[in-house]
């Protein structure tokens, strides 16, 4: 039998050493790597926003960072379409439920906020836009 064993001054290079295999594993990391959630501007106020509540305001910010953060775990091209069989519900549509059912749904729990606070109370049965939903 031949026990021929390789030299230290062989062909193999370390990644460290060699461009390419540098890139294929950066390539490779990068490929199995989550991307970043895309971070959201914040929503644009508009004049009937001075109108609103401070609680009205704090509910709107809560739903708007829970679905930011629910649209972050699903995949960038089926959104829309993963969230409405998750939720039932198109994204247009949740906007316009009550406050109340919206944290339901969402699972929307802050301690500024709790389901059982007269501020939840006087907003629970308001929409996204403040206007009553009943």
């Amino acid at each position: 039998m031949n026990n021929h064993k390789p030299s230290g001054s062989g062909m193999t290079v370390g990644f460290a050493q060699s461009s390419r295999l540098r890139e294929m594993r950066e390539k490779a990391l990068g490929a199995t790597a989550p991307s970043p959630a895309p971070q959201t501007s914040k929503p644009e106020t508009s004049p009937n926003d001075a109108k609103l509540s401070p609680e009205l305001l704090l509910a709107r910010r809560l739903i708007d960072q829970r679905l930011a953060e629910l649209l972050a775990t699903l995949p960038a091209g089926k959104q829309n379409s993963l969230f409405r069989i998750r939720f039932g519900l198109e994204l247009s549509q949740i906007k316009a439920l009550p406050i109340r059912q919206v944290f339901g749904k969402l699972k929307i729990a802050d301690p500024q906020l709790p389901p059982q606070s007269p501020a939840m109370k006087r907003i629970g049965d308001l929409n996204y836009n403040g206007e009553s939903c009943g």
